[in-house]
Formats: C-alpha cells, sequence, structure tokens
C-alpha cells in the first residue's frame, strides 16, 4: 500500500506536503500594519488665515512694517513731519487638491482571509496624515536661513559624511533666531526636529561640557512632553522622527573606494543594465553618482530594479550615448545629508479650503461590486516668518552608506 505519513519538505505558498496532501499550509488572520512614523510637521504651521476675505486658490498674509527708529530730539516750537506707514509685507500660499483612492471589490470582500474593510479605512487614514505631513516638510525645509555641520561645508554638495551636528550648531542657530526676536514655542524653548541618526551624533557629543537633559530632568512638567519630544538642549525642545529629510545629496564619498561594474547589453536613454552580481557588490544605492562613457556627466542614480540575472539603473540625465555592452561603469557614493530644523512661532503657515479627509465614494456599476475608498482635501503651506526658521544641514556618523 501506499505510504501516509507527513512529509518532511517545505511546501511552497499555498501548496501542500504530505501524503496526498492532508497536510495543508496554515495562515495568521491576523495581519500587521506596515511600521510608520508619527505625522508631525504639519504642527509646526501655527499660523492660519483669521479673517479671510473671500475662498480663492491663492491666500495672501499680510505682515505690518515697523516704522524707522526716531531718535532725534523733538524741536519745542516745531511740528515734526508726518510720516507715511510703510506697505505691508506678503506672503502668499497657493492652495492644491491632494487625495488618494482604492477599490475595494466585492470578490475580494468575499474571498479574503482577513476583515479587509477596517485594515483598508486604517491605511487610507494614515497615507492621509503621512501624505499632508510630506507637503508641510517639502515647504518647511526649503527655508533660506542654512547652517552647514563642519568646518569645510559652505554648501549642501559640500557636506561630507564626518560632517556630524555638534552643540556648537545648535547654540548657533537658536542665536539667529533670539537676534531676529522670533519668538520660542513652548516658554523660552524654539522647536527642534531632529532626525535619529542625527540625534545620535548629539547627544553622543563629548567636548560640549553641559551634556544633554533628558526628559525626566523637566521636573514638574513631564506632563506637558509632546509626543516623540526627547529632552530640552541649549535652547530648544527635541521631536526625534525619521520624517526629517534626509537626501543623496552631499560631498562624493572618495575616503570610500569606488567600484566599477560591466555593462551587460547596450543601454541607451535614461538606463545602463549590469550583471546583478556585480550590483550587489558596488551596494549602489539612489542618489549615487555614476559613470561611464556615454553617461552624462554628474549623473545620478534614481532607480535600480532587477529582472532575472539583470540589474536595470536608471539615472536622473539623460545619456550622451548608447552605453555599449561590456563597458565599465563606476559608482561613487554619495553622502547622505540630514536637516535639523529648528523654529519658533508662525514659522510656517497654512491655509485650508478643505480639510484633508476619508471619503467613501458611491457604488457606481452595474452590479454594485466596486465600492471606492480614499481621502481629499484642499490646502496649501507657506513659510510665513524666515526669520523664525533655521536649517542645519549635517552626515551622520552611523547613516547607511
Amino acid at each position: 500500500m501506499a505510504n501516509a505519513y507527513t512529509g518532511t519538505g517545505s511546501a511552497t505558498l499555498g501548496g501542500t506536503s504530505g501524503s496526498a496532501g492532508l497536510v495543508q499550509q496554515a495562515y495568521d488572520r491576523l495581519l500587521e500594519f506596515a511600521l510608520r512614523s508619527e505625522p508631525l510637521i504639519r504642527s509646526v504651521a501655527d499660523k492660519t488665515p483669521a479673517r479671510q476675505s473671500i475662498p480663492g486658490s491663492t491666500v495672501v498674509l499680510q505682515k505690518y512694517v515697523d516704522l524707522a527708529l526716531s531718535t532725534s530730539a523733538l524741536s519745542e516750537s516745531t511740528d515734526p513731519d508726518a510720516v507715511a506707514l510703510s506697505t505691508p509685507t506678503t506672503v502668499s500660499i497657493t492652495l492644491n487638491e491632494y487625495g488618494n483612492s482604492v477599490l475595494v471589490t466585492r470578490a475580494l470582500e468575499l474571498f479574503s482571509l482577513a476583515d479587509v474593510d477596517p485594515a483598508i479605512a486604517n491605511i487610507i487614514a494614515y497615507n492621509l496624515a503621512n501624505s499632508i505631513d510630506s507637503v508641510a516638510m517639502e515647504t518647511l525645509r526649503g527655508g533660506t536661513n542654512k547652517i552647514f555641520a563642519g568646518a569645510t561645508a559652505t554648501s549642501t554638495a559640500t557636506v561630507a559624511a564626518a560632517a556630524t551636528i555638534d552643540s556648537a550648531d545648535i547654540r548657533k542657530a537658536i542665536a539667529k533666531l533670539r537676534s531676529a526676536n522670533a519668538v520660542a514655542r513652548k516658554g523660552s524653548l524654539y522647536w527642534a526636529g531632529i532626525h535619529p541618526e542625527v540625534s545620535h551624533d548629539l547627544r553622543a557629543e563629548s567636548s560640549s561640557g553641559q551634556g544633554w537633559l533628558l526628559p525626566n530632568q523637566y521636573g514638574s512638567s513631564q506632563d506637558r512632553i509632546w509626543a516623540g519630544e526627547i529632552g530640552n538642549y541649549e535652547g530648544a525642545f527635541y521631536i526625534e522622527s525619521p520624517r526629517l529629510y534626509t537626501a543623496k545629496d552631499g560631498a562624493d564619498q572618495t575616503a570610500l573606494a569606488t567600484t566599477t561594474v560591466t555593462v551587460a547589453g547596450v543601454s541607451a536613454a535614461f538606463t545602463i543594465g549590469v550583471a546583478t552580481s556585480s550590483v550587489i557588490a558596488t551596494r549602489a544605492e539612489v542618489g549615487d553618482k555614476i559613470a561611464a562613457t556615454g553617461i552624462a556627466s554628474g549623473a545620478k542614480i534614481t532607480a535600480i530594479s532587477t529582472s532575472g540575472s539583470t540589474t536595470t539603473i536608471t539615472v536622473d540625465t539623460a545619456n550622451t550615448a548608447a552605453v555599449t555592452a561590456g563597458a565599465t561603469v563606476t559608482v561613487t557614493p554619495v553622502t547622505r545629508v540630514y536637516r535639523t530644523i529648528i523654529c519658533g512661532q508662525q514659522a510656517m503657515a497654512q491655509a485650508v479650503a478643505e480639510e484633508p479627509h476619508v471619503v467613501i465614494g458611491p457604488v457606481v456599476d452595474k452590479l454594485m461590486r466596486h465600492r471606492p475608498m480614499g481621502w481629499y482635501g484642499v490646502l496649501g503651506f507657506a513659510r510665513y516668518r524666515e526669520e523664525a526658521l533655521y536649517r542645519i544641514e549635517s552626515g551622520s556618523s552611523i547613516a547607511a552608506l
């Protein structure tokens, strides 16, 4: 007779093992969500229109200009001349529509091993908050007041990996804010948004002579600690979050050996195909520089995808000529630059025509099988007081290549 026992081999996804397929794979019907960071950048936008005249696609905020100092003594017998008030300065906020949607089908609801509706609602709600927070970050990180960490950096492109943040950078930013009369956000403290890999360097600093004040040293103010707040130091309270913007747009890491790979086939336009094993050896990442005969000078990698034995590297500038098979391509790592934001009140403003919210769309198909779910909002952001906003750009000692 045929054997009847449990097989020891592993089954493929959805397959079986054991005699006659009697032993089946089991699945956990409780699915976990992806790891998430808490949206917080939008909270910086503490200025909003107070008495907006009419609806519009652009909202103009205005600020009075103070009179020039009058330091000359008045003459007892002469009536001083009147001076004209200066034209108010303006900040414009352009409103845009934002949104996203998914289509939930009847078949998915009937066949899914898990209850998908609550999960989809959760995913949409997070996508709403996550997307709007990213839009706010795009505005906030574009301020004109910048401090570059390290002794030699004079621009983003010259920030080296070793140019880590220190207490002197924080003190300089705080001093500039106070000198510009920027109003603190909480008591006498300014708001500081800091990436965890930058926070590591600041808290590990041993030469400051002052040390780091942890949240439990706030004393009676523990009930006021904001979500994500890690401490109070050098005139600012710190919100640690991976949402603080980073990009591989710093200095070339010339201390690291550049790596060469061989083109697998003729590559034109914006792509270069190389052997998969070679790409893995280079540890190439999006943002790294790439060079070869036929590749435009200064080209950077914008995407890396693998199919079969070939990996396709997409670049940000069209190749000047076809890159031929067998050509040598050089990949040079680029420093990842982190943005630490320090600001006071009214650094950023927002105007909202329709607050972003979850939308359950109408069922309009003939058999009522397709139910749309999504979110929608109309709003915009702008930097309102540049003098109340500073950005420190630095590398990190624990940044990934």
